[in-house]
């Protein structure tokens, strides 16, 4: 897909080199406007210094030495202070139809990232309840990066992070057991920071009709241990099954007591202690991130010697580093803002390069039906379940909503809206288009030749658009990998889409000539597998009937 664009970057490093660059800056990127050209290059603007020439006389100067392929690639000519634009040949665009028909489980695949190793942690939900909208979205972006990544070239794994130690155990199990009292006829209360969910009580009535009485006469506290180590098996079974419903896979799931049960949380200290970066104040221990970077030292271990949350956090990520990975990618809620500076200097004082660490922080969700707010949960409490909204809306328009915007934004997701079969809702939209192709295939019985014939005839300009909006999927794949942001992909789908409805307006297919509906039906197959290729990222279902 790739190959017009490795050219054209030789040819403009062998032309600047000519001149007198060494080592040449060489960027390719996409005009804004098309009538520009299909893409641009500003190497004249940031290699001029050196030649102690004008952008625009350098950009004239590789206008005229650039020895391109025409069948390939054409220069449309210099703009502004320096850029250079060009075009794609009909021949190259001809071709990558025939390529994507030929080869259409790698469409769009590239090695760009080949040979990194990525982790990308996501969802990362106290095993407290039930996943919520919040996870739900960080569930959806998290597994299309990781999907994206993949296709890249890159190794990239996927992981749950499982609190499943400290304080919040402990008052998981005490909610439990006050419900479970309560409904044996010991009225219990809830302790302060408890959990209220409808969900505790399902729980508590399971165990009432599973044990009968048993906890009652059991010491209260290793009752509550017992009840919450069990609600937090619950939970955690709870969370993978809603992720695998939602069609995420997790590489690993990472459990916090596994972490503490092998003390690296000690370990990790006694480095930051053997690196002289903690220090004590008040009977506290400190370590001191306001060294590198942060803007406050923070308490690792309180004066009664217990560990803060904050340093198994340390540790695990840590462990992180220690794995080998070349970037890792921390994909959290807004909330944890503190994190942007805390971990990286954490990290830093261990010694270890903080830019491989990446905190993306995920803005909230505004649930609307029809514009108005959606009330909370009755189940759940102050929360709307993941499992809730995915059930009403459908796996596909959950996590192409999710995807719609920039993670650094808040989303409204308009449920109504997501279920309706219109093409106002855009999972539809584009869905809708994929099963138009393959409603074309089944009224003319036709099937497309393994080896694709008369291209050549592909030259009208709405065919020509089409393709280069195929083209395009590599592009964009490298852009959310490199932005950590998959949403620039369902805007990439609405573009094939309503490129493939205005083809399909101004171009016969099946009514053409045979030669010339041979070459469409290329086109159709070719578009096809350019949607069902862009919504598995998305990890959308392509129908074949809507």
């Amino acid at each position: 897909m790739k190959r017009a664009h490795i050219h054209l970057r030789d040819a403009l490093e062998k032309a600047l080199r000519e001149l007198g660059i060494d080592a040449p800056t060489v960027t390719l990127e996409r005009p804004r406007d098309p009538a520009h050209g299909d893409i641009a290059t500003n190497a004249a603007l940031v290699n001029a210094k050196p030649l102690k020439l004008a952008p625009r006389v350098l950009a004239d100067k590789l206008h005229g030495s650039l020895a391109l392929d025409a069948s390939l690639v054409s220069c449309e000519g210099v703009a502004g202070p320096g850029f250079i634009n060009f075009r794609f040949a009909n021949d190259y665009l001809q071709s990558l139809v025939a390529l994507t028909i030929c080869e259409p489980g790698t469409f769009g695949r590239t090695g760009d990232l080949s040979g990194r190793r990525v982790l990308i942690e996501f969802v990362s939900a106290n095993p407290t309840g039930p996943l919520n909208v919040v996870s739900a979205r960080a569930a959806a972006v998290g597994d299309s990066l990781t999907r994206i990544f993949r296709e890249l070239g890159a190794q990239c794994d996927a992981e749950f992070y499982v609190n499943d130690a400290g304080n919040q155990v402990e008052l998981l199990g005490q909610s439990v057991l006050a419900r479970y009292l309560t409904l044996l006829g010991q009225e219990k209360e809830i302790p302060e920071g408890g959990y209220y969910g409808e969900y505790i009580a399902d729980f508590a009535k399971e165990l009432a009709a599973e044990h009968g009485d048993s906890f009652v006469t059991a010491e209260s506290n290793s009752a509550a241990a017992l009840l919450g180590r069990k609600a937090m098996e619950r939970h955690i079974e709870m969370h993978r099954k809603s992720l695998e419903h939602f069609r995420v896979s997790m590489s690993n799931w990472y459990r916090e007591s596994a972490l503490r049960e092998n003390e690296a949380e000690w370990q990790a200290f006694r480095e930051l202690e053997r690196r002289g970066t903690i220090f004590e104040q008040d009977g506290a221990k400190f370590v001191r991130t306001s060294d590198f970077g942060d803007q406050q030292d923070w308490v690792v271990v309180t004066s009664q010697g217990k560990p803060t949350y904050f340093l198994p956090d340390i540790a695990y990520h840590w462990d992180k580093f220690r794995r080998g990975y070349d970037h890792i990618i921390d994909i959290l809620g807004p909330d944890h803002h503190s994190y942007l500076t805390k971990m990286a200097a954490a990290m830093a004082a261990l010694g270890e390069e903080p830019k491989r660490l990446e905190i993306m922080l995920l803005q909230h969700i505004n649930l609307l039906r029809d514009g108005e707010p959606v009330k909370m949960s009755k189940r759940a409490g102050q929360i709307v379940e993941m499992d809730e909204l995915v059930d009403e809306v459908g796996v596909d328009a959950a996590r192409y909503f999710f995807l719609l915007r920039r993670t650094s934004t808040p989303l409204d997701f308009d449920i109504e809206l997501a279920k309706r079969q219109s093409d106002d809702n855009p999972v539809f939209y584009v869905q809708y288009a994929h099963a138009r192709i393959a409603s074309i295939f089944r009224r003319g019985q036709l099937e497309v030749p393994i080896m694709a014939e008369h291209l050549e005839l592909l030259t009208h300009e709405e065919e020509l658009i089409l393709i280069r909006r195929l083209r395009e999927i590599s592009d964009v794949m490298l852009d959310c990998a490199v932005s950590r942001d998959p949403h620039a992909l369902t805007a990439w789908l609405r573009e094939v889409a309503a490129q493939f409805h205005r083809f399909y307006h101004h171009c016969r297919v099946l009514t053409s000539p045979a030669e010339l509906q041979t070459a469409r039906l290329c086109l159709c197959r070719a578009t096809q597998i350019a949607l069902q290729r862009g919504l598995a990222l998305c990890g959308v279902h392509a129908p074949q009937e809507m």
